[in-house]
């Protein structure tokens, strides 16, 4: 079985919602707000795309889940450690959008470590499908909180 490439399409498709989310978050700049809206659809479909069309499903998906619901845990425990958000500065703003990112990263860059040679594509393209999952897993966290 030949190896799998990076997959870019994927990549970029996730990095524009994150992207205008995370800019959003620390300035307040509702625009970007709907610019990272508009960019969900074709985040969805080069997920759904993705998905169905590469090997491994399971192993792709179960990262997916596991990034998703860390950055859930994440949120949570940053509002309890941090407060509410009405009385954060600059500062705790972008702290708590890399903060979100880490489950991410965790899955892209430890996690492939411990799976075997023709998993480790499908574990890192999981949580790139993920970036925008794990700052919208706010919403969730706000429910709890």
């Amino acid at each position: 079985m030949e190896e799998e490439s990076f997959p870019v399409v994927l990549f970029l498709f996730s990095l524009a919602p994150t992207v205008c989310f995370m800019i959003m978050w620390p300035t307040g700049d509702d625009d970007m707000y709907w610019g990272a809206i508009m960019a969900l659809p074709f985040w969805a479909m080069a997920t759904v795309h993705h998905v169905f069309t590469r090997p491994h499903k399971r192993q792709r998906l179960s990262t997916f889940v596991q990034v998703a619901t860390a950055s859930v845990g994440v949120w949570l425990m940053f509002f309890l450690i941090a407060g509410d958000p009405w009385h954060w500065e600059q500062g705790t703003f972008v702290v708590s959008s890399f903060c979100s990112l880490a489950p991410a990263f965790y899955g892209a860059f430890v996690a492939p470590e411990r799976a075997i040679e023709e998993h480790r594509m499908a574990k890192i393209s999981g949580s790139i499908m993920a970036l925008p999952l794990c700052f919208m897993a706010i919403f969730p966290a706000f429910l709890v909180l």
